[in-house]
């Protein structure tokens, strides 16, 4: 049923569902999560819309549409904070995930066993992520491709600038230890800018509401 009613959405709405789902890995089929959606906030806005409107005579058809449209902006926007903080759990974890890979090469360990061994369980979703690359190498994918697959898992620039580059480092045949210290390294200093960014904006912004409240 579900899917019969989520064929009422436009395929690029379909489509950034299908995205969202991936990045927050979410074992769910969007177009039965569309149908849902769809079906349970018709009836849950028309349920608000009816109580409004008899207890305050509020016009039933107007406040139908805005519960409507809140209750899907809701969800979606519950789905986009969903994906932004798993990857920024992944993002504040790639450093030492990269540290612990350069180090099992230096070890004299393969690559595959490196990025395998590099997972701990404090890295809570990258170690999901880097289990299922070694899951995929060992059913025969080639590395560079199971690790291009990981970077559509996730949304996240870091990860994918990281992964292209240790990519791009597989296929010179350089020397990739001295490369993952430095991109860590690398990553790591730009996480500090960062925080001094954000720092100096929220103080700003204090600054601001201070003087305005004052005047």
């Amino acid at each position: 049923m579900y899917r019969l009613i989520s064929k009422i959405y436009p395929k690029k709405i379909k489509e950034r569902y299908i995205d969202i789902l991936r990045y927050a890995n979410l074992d769910i089929d969007a177009n039965r999560l569309l149908g849902f959606l769809l079906f349970f906030g018709f009836g849950l806005a028309w349920l608000i819309a009816f109580n409004l409107a008899l207890l305050f005579n509020f016009n039933i058809f107007l406040i139908f549409i805005i519960a409507f449209l809140a209750f899907e902006i809701i969800v979606y926007l519950w789905l986009l904070l969903k994906v932004e903080a798993r990857a920024t759990y992944i993002e504040k974890s790639l450093p030492d995930a990269l540290q612990l890979m350069a180090s099992n090469l230096r070890a004299g360990l393969t690559v595959d066993r490196s990025l395998l061994l590099a997972a701990r369980p404090e890295f809570g979703p990258l170690k999901d992520e880097i289990n299922l690359v070694g899951k995929e190498i060992t059913l025969g994918e080639d590395v560079t491709e199971a690790l291009n697959n990981m970077s559509k898992r996730i949304k996240s620039d870091k990860l994918d600038k990281t992964i292209r580059l240790l990519v791009s480092g597989l296929r010179s045949g350089g020397q990739l230890a001295p490369l993952l210290e430095q991109t860590s390294n690398n990553l790591r200093n730009r996480e500090f800018l960062e925080q001094r960014v954000r720092s100096s904006v929220m103080l700003y912004v204090i600054f601001i509401f201070v003087a305005v409240g004052i005047g």
